[in-house]
């Protein structure tokens, strides 16, 4: 998987129906959950105080997520898990197989509200701070100039 994969999407950056997930932990399903944020490695979920059981799930516990996208379950484990002020719970839970990581990529990718350019440009990022740390003069002013225009274009997303 390649670097975009651990960008973290927040869901109101995704359709609505991206937002709900059904959790799945030692042999029983809790619907009801909401998602926080994505990745093509994980995700954070947010359990309401009246939904979720007693006992709640331990640091490696295996998790099952079910989206409501294409009700297909991603198998992970959860890497942290404590209650909220309000009673609720936080969960963070990590999806361990590549290719369900690549699947839920896509799915991502796919759904996004916003440009694609305003997360894929990660490596023409990369080529335009080389330019800007460049011994050249010419290379410099160049790089500058689009770093200029890099930045203009991320206050404008930030902006809608």
């Amino acid at each position: 998987m390649n670097n975009r994969n651990h960008v973290r999407y927040g869901s109101e950056q995704l359709p609505g129906i991206y937002r709900k997930v059904t959790l799945s932990w030692q042999g029983s399903a809790l619907e009801g959950s909401y998602a926080v944020n994505y990745s093509a490695q994980g995700i954070t979920v947010v359990i309401p105080a009246p939904a979720h059981p007693r006992e709640i799930p331990v640091e490696s516990a295996t998790i099952r997520v079910q989206l409501p996208v294409n009700q297909r379950w991603f198998n992970g484990r959860c890497v942290h898990c404590h209650r909220e002020a309000d009673g609720s719970l936080s969960m963070g839970i990590h999806f361990d197989d590549p290719g369900e990581g690549e699947y839920l990529q896509t799915l991502l990718f796919n759904a996004l509200k916003v440009p694609e350019h305003s997360f894929v440009s990660y490596e023409w990022e990369e080529l335009v701070g080389k330019l800007c740390s460049s011994d050249d003069p010419k290379l410099q002013q160049l790089g500058m100039q689009h770093l200029a225009q890099l930045r203009a274009r991320q206050g404008e997303h930030q902006a809608v």
